[in-house]
């Protein structure tokens, strides 16, 4: 996930933050109920508990870690190319008004003519 967000994490982390949001809330929405099961299995037998506990984590992590992949085959798909590609539509993102300014880029090329020596060394 963080290489491929690394290319336009600007952009990114707004599906990022939003799928840890979903996750994380499901999960603390579940912690209720699993610890009171946890606990009514323990009083029978902490065995059946440390047993519950272990498959309920391994589950978890599994079913996390597939919806990470998930998330990323979501994301190549979205921003391949440069583009905000959603079903209907592609935008181009670009560079941000600020760094085109700060590069000189800001116009676009003004000239296409091979800078010399003297203007390279210049800068």
């Amino acid at each position: 996930m963080a290489n491929w967000a690394s290319i336009k994490f600007s952009y990114m982390k707004e599906d990022i933050l939003a799928k840890q949001k979903e996750i994380e809330g499901k999960e603390f929405a579940m912690q209720e109920a699993i610890d009171t099961a946890a606990l009514r299995l323990h009083e029978k037998d902490p065995a059946l508990a440390r047993e519950y506990l272990t498959n309920y984590c391994i589950d978890n992590a599994n079913r996390v870690v597939s919806q990470w992949w998930d998330l990323a085959d979501i994301l190549v798909a979205k921003y391949d190319d440069g583009y905000i590609n959603i079903p209907t539509t592609a935008e181009e993102v670009g560079y941000p008004e600020w760094w085109l300014k700060e590069v000189g880029y800001d116009k676009g090329p003004i000239s296409y003519k091979r800078p010399t020596e003297a203007d390279t060394t210049n800068q």
